[in-house]
């Protein structure tokens, strides 16, 4: 090819790519406002500002990548699939009809087996980092024995289960408080001491403390190169 042709056709490329963009840029935005960002660029987008809203919020998904949820959906039934908790109050509901009988400390840490339906999201917590976690059935005249409890291995709840709570019986709230001595990635596990009844369930807390990266490779920089 020659070197008008090649410029011609790179030039024809960048078109399509620009029309391309206009195109469909706003849409995608539009629809949905967490694509392209990391964990830093999720974590501080203003989608993400607490109080949230109803829908069209960011959660980062499991260390991976970034998403949209309403936050009916941001409880997840596994943890490769859990949402990250960052700094300050939260406050969900879920339908534990929705989940399945994943994790079970068999008593590890609550002094009782946890064979309910269980529901994960997971916090990075720096050294001295706490996190008050609070669960309990919408209906608290249900029968829904809450079994609530922390892993930091969700292959092996028993062995890696550091606090946990399944002091009352059905209709009751569960609760912990928990100050991480070395920091790192935990998963909170709420679960229930036998398969009850589907229903709505109340989870709510506070985290304080929780580890961003140092210098993270934010998308707005990299956008920001070609400006």
């Amino acid at each position: 090819m020659s070197i008008g042709k090649h410029i011609r056709a790179t030039f024809a490329l960048a078109a399509t790519f620009l029309v391309t963009l206009l195109v469909f840029g706003p849409a995608l935005a539009q629809e949905d406002p967490c694509w392209g960002l990391n964990r830093y660029d999720c974590n501080q987008h203003p989608d993400c500002e607490w109080p949230t809203g109803t829908f069209g919020h960011c959660y980062f998904i499991y260390h991976s990548y970034c998403d949209c949820r309403d936050l009916s959906a941001v409880v997840s039934n596994l943890c490769d699939e859990s949402a990250e908790l960052v700094d300050g109050p939260f406050d969900f509901e879920y339908y534990s009809g929705d989940m399945s009988n994943d994790y079970d400390q068999m008593g590890a840490c609550t002094g009782w087996p946890s064979a309910g339906p269980d529901a994960v999201l997971y916090v990075n917590l720096e050294e001295g980092g706490q996190l008050t976690v609070h669960m309990a059935p919408v209906d608290q005249m249900s029968s829904y024995d809450a079994s609530l409890y922390l892993v930091t291995d969700c292959a092996d709840p028993v062995n890696t289960c550091v606090i946990g709570s399944d002091v009352t019986v059905g209709g009751g709230e569960e609760s912990f408080v928990y100050e991480s001595i070395g920091g790192g990635i935990y998963y909170i596990i709420f679960d229930a001491y036998a398969a009850p009844t589907a229903e709505m369930i109340h989870v709510w807390g506070e985290v304080t403390g929780s580890a961003v990266p140092v210098q993270p490779t934010s998308w707005g920089l990299l956008k920001s190169l070609y400006r």
